[in-house]
């Protein structure tokens, strides 16, 4: 009978002990030296992806990151995640655009922002050891103001609906409400009967950009106007609120090219008439009227205070006559007056 020895069995194999030496870990860029550009994108995007359902945010997203490479491309440098330095992305990306692409400045510091976002990501997972954009700003520099309607202009545009027809009407209900609550033109056409609460003055669970629902109030008045919308509505099978002649769906390219057409007839010619003109004005009127800015917040559906604050441009014309209203030493003198 053979005796056959199991592999490793009594094995005199000399063991060695590694080196207690830890090495420098901080400096040690580890996955990020072997991380290409275009992995680096696929891993951002996919975590976006998780953490909203916009499809229009990722593509905002991809299109920064798209536009960062194209730039270095144009000056031969090849996009990377590592051996990125300040001095590459203020020289070669920033003024880049500044001075080579002449792009605008809302264009240029949004683009700057998504490549914070970007590293900033890559640093926090711990593909690259430093983050090279975070001493990167944003430039400053004259804003225009955000565009928006007198009141003469949207009393104008009010006029403009036939509200002897049914699409008149329609279109005259949903320039109300807009005007009212600010909602942007997909959460308007999205609306179902069901988020319609004409008792509470509500609209109920609004979906916008960040897909968190939110109510939006709206007043006494816009009630009424939604209340003769429903009966010329009638009962369908639809549950699209707003709903064309035909009882379908309707769709927001309809509402901006009826939209644009009542801006015509009003005349109005030194503002864009669209419906992101009217949440300007919306926000305008607000607080011009003594809304708070974060109340706003809500209603609009801002994740945080970044717009309202730009929204002061809104009204910087009629800044002088609102000052005249709130102006403590003129309010104080007339107090004084009245005593005397």
């Amino acid at each position: 009978m053979n005796n056959v020895v199991p592999l490793f069995q009594n094995a005199s194999v000399p063991k060695k002990r590694r080196s207690n030496e830890l090495y420098d870990v901080d400096t040690f860029s580890g996955a990020g030296a072997k991380l290409t550009w275009e992995e680096a994108v696929e891993i951002y995007i996919r975590a976006k992806r998780s953490e909203t359902a916009s499809d229009k945010t990722i593509k905002t997203e991809q299109e920064s990151l798209s536009c960062y490479r194209r730039l270095l491309a144009e000056q031969n440098i090849e996009a990377s995640v590592v051996d990125v330095t300040i001095e590459v992305l203020r020289k070669n990306f920033v003024l880049y655009m500044v001075e080579n692409k002449q792009y605008a400045l809302t264009t240029i510091n949004n683009r700057i922002k998504a490549m914070k976002r970007f590293f900033s990501f890559l640093h926090e997972e711990g593909w690259i050891a430093e983050n090279p954009a975070v001493h990167l700003k944003t430039r400053s520099g004259h804003r225009p103001s955000i565009p928006s309607f007198t009141e003469a202009q949207v009393l104008a545009l009010l006029a403009q609906p036939d509200q002897s027809t049914f699409t008149g009407y329609r279109d005259y209900t949903m320039l109300a409400l807009m005007l009212d609550t600010g909602l942007r033109i997909g959460e308007m056409v999205s609306l179902k009967l069901n988020q319609v609460d004409l008792k509470q003055c509500q609209l109920l669970r609004v979906i916008g950009k960040g897909r968190k629902p939110r109510d939006v109030p709206f007043s006494d008045d816009v009630r009424k106007v939604l209340m003769k919308y429903v009966k010329s509505r009638g009962e369908l099978e639809e549950q699209n609120f707003f709903v064309t002649i035909d009882g379908t769906p309707l769709h927001p390219r309809t509402f901006q090219e009826s939209l644009k057409e009542y801006g015509e007839k009003a005349g109005i010619q030194d503002v864009r008439v669209s419906p992101h003109t009217m949440r300007h004005t919306f926000a305008k009127f607000y607080i011009m009227n003594a809304g708070d800015p974060y109340s706003l917040q809500d209603i609009l559906g801002h994740s945080s205070q970044d717009m309202v604050k730009k929204y002061v441009n809104l009204w910087r014309s009629e800044m002088k006559i609102q000052h005249e209203k709130a102006s403590p030493m003129r309010n104080l003198n007339k107090k004084g007056q009245q005593r005397t």
